[in-house]
């Protein structure tokens, strides 16, 4: 199994002035390869254009031979991915009028692959390799006679193959880096008769169901707080530089920085919340002899379902495809089973009905945002969808096992780590 770690690595200058020519190079080879592409038919190539054309037409170039290899053909090749992408779109129109890939501006990351990796198990520091022309292009112009990059974080003694290391240009005696390494897979371990059982929300982002503990409870009950922070901020940061670039004469005023550090601001929060909360649902099924989790499937919901604009902004912004992954990979680690299921008419059907289905569906149940009566009983409205995702999923799979809707306890809200 594959898994990353984003982290951040201190620098010496020396380092940096490396790492950002490095990132300077990456940049300025995408944007030869990618005028070439973009001009191909007038200065008509061999060839079409791809990464392994241009590997062969450009190694020889000077921002080529400014670094390793293997991290220039990356730089090609995900230059290539984008044009795959922006072909896609055009065939499928995806997207109207798509643009192609753009030109970078400022410098880019750049990509080191094993063979230019060198650790030691146990060891928290790694060497990369850096290219014979760089060595003496460090030299002539700082006096630097590094032959080899070493980053050190306590990230890399906890890895034992590293497949692919992602460096970021420096800011401030830092490096942002991204390591992907590889684990053993564990053990998918069998049905003991165990469940948990996930309901998908917008405020409450997953609400779980235990049968066997018979408890329920709220992860991720901070996150449109967290999203509608940001949004607010970088609202009020928008229109302040917006008015001082009117004023100034702009007619068209590019994005702040500031802005764009809230939006990477804004992503790096909600990717660690996520992290977070999917990381204590896996702790909790592994503590409590959980094997098994069904989550509801909610792929396709936000096609051709118009709830209005503010439930659509919030519904469009909600990352359920990320949250799957996280969850399923992290479930993984402990050989513990991820199923998506259907789960049609779940939240309208009462959890005293026999069966879970249209038929049975009443919508009327649902008196307000997180209540559901049938008669004088009451449950939170989260806590039934949960409660018969699990039920569509035994009823799918012919598992006869009997479930009491009056065991159904009210949910308690799991607080995470502070986010921001």
């Amino acid at each position: 199994m594959l898994l990353s770690h984003k982290t951040s690595v201190k620098v010496t200058e020396d380092q940096a002035n490396i790492i950002g020519h490095m990132c300077y190079a990456a940049s300025k080879l995408w944007n030869v390869c990618n005028y070439e592409r973009l001009h191909y038919k007038k200065t008509e190539p061999d060839e079409y254009p791809d990464w392994y054309y241009q590997k062969k037409a450009h190694k020889d170039d000077l921002w080529y031979k400014q670094l390793p290899s293997q991290t220039a053909q990356e730089v090609c090749k995900l230059l290539d991915k984008a044009w795959k992408s922006f072909y896609q779109l055009q065939r499928t129109h995806g997207v109207t009028n798509p643009n192609p890939p753009r030109f970078k501006q400022g410098n880019i990351a750049i990509t080191y692959m094993q063979n230019g990796i060198v650790h030691s198990e146990g060891d928290s520091t790694v060497r990369l390799t850096l290219s014979k022309q760089l060595k003496q292009f460090m030299s002539g112009q700082y006096d630097i006679t590094n032959n080899f990059l070493y980053l050190k974080n306590k990230i890399f003694k906890d890895t034992d193959v590293i497949k692919q290391i992602r460096i970021y240009p420096p800011e401030n005696g830092t490096c942002t880096v991204i390591v992907v390494y590889e684990v053993n897979d564990a053990v998918m371990l069998s049905d003991n008769g165990r469940y948990l059982s996930v309901d998908i929300g917008l405020h409450n982002l997953m609400t779980c169901y235990a049968p066997s503990t018979g408890k329920s409870f709220i992860a991720g009950r901070k996150y449109l707080s967290v999203c509608h922070y940001f949004d607010k901020e970088i609202a009020r940061v928008q229109s302040q530089w917006y008015k001082t670039q009117t004023k100034a004469g702009v007619k068209y005023p590019k994005m702040s920085k500031h802005v764009q550090k809230l939006y990477k601001k804004k992503n790096d929060c909600i990717s660690d919340y996520l992290h977070k909360v999917t990381r204590f649902i896996a702790e909790y099924c592994h503590d409590n002899d959980i094997n098994t989790v069904v989550i509801g499937d909610i792929t396709n919901i936000r096609k051709d379902n118009n709830k209005g604009s503010v439930t659509n902004q919030k519904l469009h912004s909600l990352p359920y495809r990320k949250l799957y992954i996280l969850l399923e990979y992290k479930l993984a680690m402990y050989g513990i089973r991820f199923v998506k299921q259907n789960e049609a008419y779940s939240s309208q059907t009462s959890p005293l009905m026999s069966e879970v289905c249209k038929e049975n569906a009443e919508k009327s149940n649902r008196i307000k945002r997180g209540l559901y009566t049938d008669g004088d009983k009451r449950w939170n409205a989260d806590c039934v969808g949960a409660f018969n995702i699990l039920r569509l999923y035994f009823q799918t799979n012919g598992i006869e096992k009997q479930m009491d809707p009056l065991k159904i306890a009210d949910p308690y809200v799991i607080r995470v780590f502070k986010v921001f």
